[in-house]
């Protein structure tokens, strides 16, 4: 029985869910979203877990809803400042520490809090992602602890996207600021990263257990009943089924998580060589080299990201973004890399590249492993 057949047996049996779904989800979806973060040791009440049509939409929303400016990494991820422009809130930035991204510097942080202030800024939401989108790379527990101390002394409420996290390598290993400070955080995810579901726009997210949280968990359902008014009907028991987290769901991640490092890892030994300054991956799907007073850079004669990014397009055929689109400088000459492009070109690629007992050997990857270290090459070719 194929795909369609099997989407359209689903859809008819389920016909009669035509009415309109609880704004937060449905209780077994809610519930599901709840364990599935308790067992990341994570405290979570059914009743302020929610789901949404994608993490971005919480986002927004949770933006809208809290007073203040907000607070990011430089770099981090395109959406984060936008959405704060859009709601006329403004950028407070901050260099990311050396050795991770997704979250300020925690040496670098007070002091950027206390000029924001006197520049007449509001610094109030403090928005982290760990694994990080673009660096690859996971915050380790003693920032979080230094970051979580930060926020109580200056009052900030905690975003944590945590949408990559089943997708960081070494899961064991990974914190949550919300495991430090649950009382100020709000915590996001979804099924986009790890089950690689981003068409089907499934988020959650789990609220503090607090009379500030409630709060700002009614707000948020009372904006999202005039955005989004609820996940769609029939998505719910994907909702439900995923977070509850069955064996085959739990396999099909860690086999995601085992082809992402690997190739992530290949990937930042050719830039590492290239000259590339890059911090080690840690997780998900991306590396943020930085190649300012590299033999790559005056070798293409660039002097900025953009110029970079369109050298090495026009020139190499390899496609990044440049860190800009980051909120990084333009002289570091940042790129965001994501090495899920190599996997293949269609399904039937992919899934046998992810299946791989080697994914480095698969012919998609060896190939495509190839055309890097020739791009990023210090030697003229």
């Amino acid at each position: 029985m194929d795909a369609r057949h099997h989407l359209n047996s689903y859809v008819a049996a389920n016909s009669h869910l035509n009415a309109y779904p609880p704004v937060q989800g449905g209780r077994g979806a809610r519930n599901a979203v709840a364990s599935y973060f308790r067992r990341r040791r994570i405290d979570a009440d059914p009743q302020l877990c929610l789901t949404a049509p994608g993490s971005k939409a919480i986002l927004y929303g949770l933006l809208a809803s809290l007073p203040g400016d907000v607070v990011l990494a430089r770099p981090s991820w395109v959406s984060y400042a936008a959405q704060a422009g859009s709601l006329g809130k403004r950028t407070v930035w901050c260099d990311i520490p050396a050795a991770t991204g997704g979250i300020p510097d925690p040496d670098l942080l007070p002091e950027v809090l206390e000029q924001a202030r006197r520049d007449g800024r509001d610094p109030r939401i403090l928005i982290l992602t760990s694994p990080d989108n673009p660096t690859g790379t996971v915050a380790r527990a003693d920032q979080l602890h230094r970051l979580a101390q930060i926020a109580v002394d200056h009052d900030l409420t905690v975003i944590s996207d945590e949408i990559y996290r089943d997708l960081a390598y070494d899961p064991d290993e990974y914190t949550s600021i919300a495991e430090i400070i649950p009382d100020r955080t709000v915590v996001t995810s979804g099924l986009s990263k790890s089950l690689a579901l981003g068409g089907w726009r499934l988020g959650v997210a789990r609220f503090p257990a607090t009379a500030e949280g409630e709060a700002l968990y009614d707000r948020l359902i009372a904006l999202a009943s005039e955005l989004w008014s609820g996940t769609p009907i029939l998505l719910e028991a994907v909702v439900e089924y995923a977070f509850s987290e069955p064996a085959d769901v739990v396999e099909r991640v860690a086999q995601s998580r085992r082809l992402h490092g690997a190739v992530s890892q290949a990937i930042f030994r050719i830039l590492r060589s290239a000259g590339a300054s890059v911090r080690p991956p840690a997780g998900a799907f991306y590396l943020y080299p930085t190649f300012a007073g590299s033999a790559l850079a005056e070798r293409l004669g660039v002097h900025t990201d953009v110029e970079l990014e369109d050298a090495l397009l026009s020139t190499e055929r390899i496609g990044a973004l440049p860190g800009s689109s980051f909120g990084d400088r333009p002289e570091r000459l940042g790129l965001r890399l994501v090495t899920s492009m190599v996997y293949g070109r269609s399904d039937a690629e992919r899934l046998a590249t992810l299946r791989a007992t080697d994914p480095l050997q698969a012919e998609p990857v060896r190939s495509a492993l190839e055309a890097i270290s020739a791009a990023f090459s210090p030697v003229d070719m």
